[in-house]
């Protein structure tokens, strides 16, 4: 049972390509985030846009794909910045960690 609470919003999109991606953001936050809320956004089958929002308020946004979990934006302490950029996987800018994080 996940220690944070999700919320799905779609346009008509399910993503179900990319769910087992999904899976394993969520694993993560719940790993690094307890007790945050996960928004996904299901923006087409292969996109998810998905934003961590803490209890302080401070949050990230995410894009997820099949082959990639990109950091896009942020307000939030420089430790959860760092923690925040670990959840990436294949990002140019991030050397993430995500698998690592969810094993």
């Amino acid at each position: 049972m996940l220690n944070i609470t999700v919320e799905t919003k779609d346009n008509g999109f399910k993503a179900e390509g990319i769910q087992g991606m999904i899976k394993q953001f969520e694993k993560a936050a719940e790993i690094l985030f307890p007790g945050c809320t996960v928004h996904h956004f299901y923006y087409g089958d292969g996109i998810d846009m998905a934003d961590i929002i803490l209890e302080s308020k401070n949050y990230a946004h995410f894009n997820i794909s099949k082959n990639r979990v990109s950091f896009n934006g942020h307000s939030c302490t420089f430790e959860e910045y760092e923690k925040f950029a670990s959840m990436t996987y294949n990002d140019e800018c991030f050397a993430g960690r995500l698998f690592d994080i969810t094993k």
